[in-house]
This record gives C-alpha cells, structure tokens and sequence, in this order.
C-alpha cells in the first residue's frame, strides 16, 4: 500500500509541477531579466550572466539549510503564481465566450448587434439565392453558379456564427449555438439536459469531451500568461515579444478547440438524445406529438427499434429536467 501511495504522490507531483510551477519559474526568470536589464540594456546579456554569476556565488557561501530554503521558496513562488494565474484565467474564460460582466455590457451589447446584422444580411443573401436557385440539372451553368455563390456566403455567414449570434464573440456564438441548433431540432434545452445527457453517455464518449474542453481551458490559460507577459513588457520589452507570441498561439489554439468542443457536444446530443429519452419510457415519432411508454423494464436496454427524437420529447424531456418551473 506504501509503495502505491508513494507512485500516486510521484505521479501527482509531476503533474502539479508541470502545471504550476514551471510556468510560474519562466514568469519569474522574465521578471528577474527585466529588473536587472530594464528597457535601455534589455539585450544586454553579458551583463545578465555577469550579475547572475555573481548571485550564484554569494548564495554557494549558504549553509545547506539556507540554499534549501532558497530553493523551497523559489518553487513555492512559481506554484502561487501558476494557481494565481490558473484562477485569473476564470475570467478570461468570461471574455473568450462573451459573459461580460457589469461595466462592458454595453460593448458587449454593441458587438453583439453587428456581428447579429452581418449574419442575417448574409443569411438573407442565401435564402434569396435559394429560392431563385433553378430546377437542378447536371452541369447546369447558372445551378453551378448559384450553388457556388450559396456556398461562399455560407461560409462567410459559418465564420461569424453557425445559428444567430448571441454574444460578442466567436467562441460564445459557436458555444450558444450548439445549445440553439439543438433546440431548433430535438426542441431540447441543452441547459437543463446536459447533466443527465452526461450520464448515459459512453465512456469513450466522456473521454472525448474531457479532452477538448481542457483543451479549451488550456488556451485560455495560455491568454492569461500572455497578458503578465505583455504586462512585464512595460519593464522590459522582450517580454511583450514573448506574450504577443504566446497569445497568438493561444488564441488561435482556443479557437480551433472551441470549434471541436462545440461540435463533440452537438454530436453526443445528436448520438444519444433517443437513449436518454429511452431511460426517461419516452418514445417519439416524428409522424406525431403523441407518446407512449417506452420498453419494459425486463426488456433490452436502450431505445427500440425505430426510435426517434421528435421536438414533442425534446418538449417532454424539458418538463421533466425543469420539475415544473
């Protein structure tokens, strides 16, 4: 038992410092550059070494005891930083998916409108084509030319929000779109079904979903790094270099990762709404609203043979999450 707890602690060790305290040390290392170098010598790396060599020498005259503590400190340092940081990145998440608080609801509110007009113009340049679109023929010039057309403004539209935006920015709209494009089909609040959607979805499943959104977690973080890095600039400008790098890479990273959660999230619901509304004795149709029991307990379990999920469960499924409210 000894020697499993000792390899959990390791393992747990390792994590905790990878996470925590190697950024946190980095952090630390830029910091104490920009104190000692400052913006007019910031390349001056001669006299970084010289004043370092001189550090290093007057702490190798310590007692072991004082070096160890030294040491102790300096890592304890880096993991306050990196849990400072970790916790910071909280509210970095608001930005990213659009949650402003207080004094920015009004930008967020502005931002909201012209991303909402651009998406409906192109919305309506689509429809508009659709509806002149002529009967398809194979190798039609003007039906290629208008699906081409279609295609291109559905891009263009996608790339703002793929259902009608709700928040200021692309990461909320692809998140708040998943939960619209669900509701428009199964009639489903994704809010107050999740939870249970959660537990009756397979374990691969879960694994999947867990990976992309510490995926996305990990972006933002990434953000948050940047922002102390662009902050330590103001002293020492290599360092904004460094955090305009970092955040770039960060958020070009969050973006492809918020696509891919939002879509393994529409895809589970998409898979195993019919299984949860099976766990729930619903079975829909989509030739009508009326429901019927599902399948006996001594029965097999999961839905029956030609279950679907129609907006009437979607409907049903939400008075049961809501209890009435």
């Amino acid at each position: 038992m000894s020697s499993l707890l000792g390899g959990l602690g390791e393992k747990l060790a390792d994590k905790w410092v990878s996470a925590l305290a190697v950024p946190g040390l980095l952090l630390m290392a830029a910091s104490a550059a920009a104190a000692v170098l400052g913006q007019a010598d910031a390349l001056d790396l001669a006299a970084l070494r010289a004043r370092a060599g001189r550090e290093a020498a007057r702490a190798g005259e310590w007692s072991t005891v004082a070096q160890l503590a030294a040491l102790g400190a300096v890592v304890l340092g880096s993991v306050a930083l990196g849990a400072l940081v970790r916790a910071c990145s909280a509210a970095a998440e608001q930005v990213w998916t659009g949650a402003w608080p207080g004094p920015a609801d009004r930008v967020a509110a502005r931002l909201t409108a012209r991303r909402k007009t651009r998406w409906r113009g192109l919305q309506t340049k689509i429809t508009t084509l659709r509806e002149e679109m002529p009967i398809p023929a194979l190798g039609h010039p003007e039906y290629e030319a208008n699906r081409a057309e279609i295609d291109r403004l559905t891009a263009l539209r996608d790339r703002i929000a793929l259902a009608e935006p709700q928040r200021p920015t692309m990461t909320g709209d692809r998140f708040a779109g998943t939960g619209t494009r669900l509701r428009n089909q199964y009639g489903i609040d994704l809010a107050a079904a999740w939870t249970r959607l959660w537990l009756v979805l397979p374990d691969t499943v879960q694994a999947e979903l867990r990976v992309s959104r510490a995926g996305f977690g990990a972006a933002v973080e990434g953000t948050t790094w940047a922002a102390c890095y662009l902050a330590l600039g103001l002293r020492w400008w290599p360092a904004a270099l460094i955090g305009l790098t970092v955040g770039l890479l960060a958020w070009s990273r969050g973006r492809r990762a918020a696509v891919l959660h939002a879509e393994l999230v529409e895809s589970a619901a998409d898979l195993h709404l019919k299984t949860l509304a099976a766990e729930f004795g619903l079975v829909g149709t989509d030739s009508g609203p009326d429901l019927t029991p599902g399948p006996e307990p001594d029965s097999e379990p999961g839905p029956p043979p030609g279950f679907t999920v129609g907006p009437e469960v979607g409907l049903a499924l939400n008075r049961i999450f809501r209890k009435g409210a």
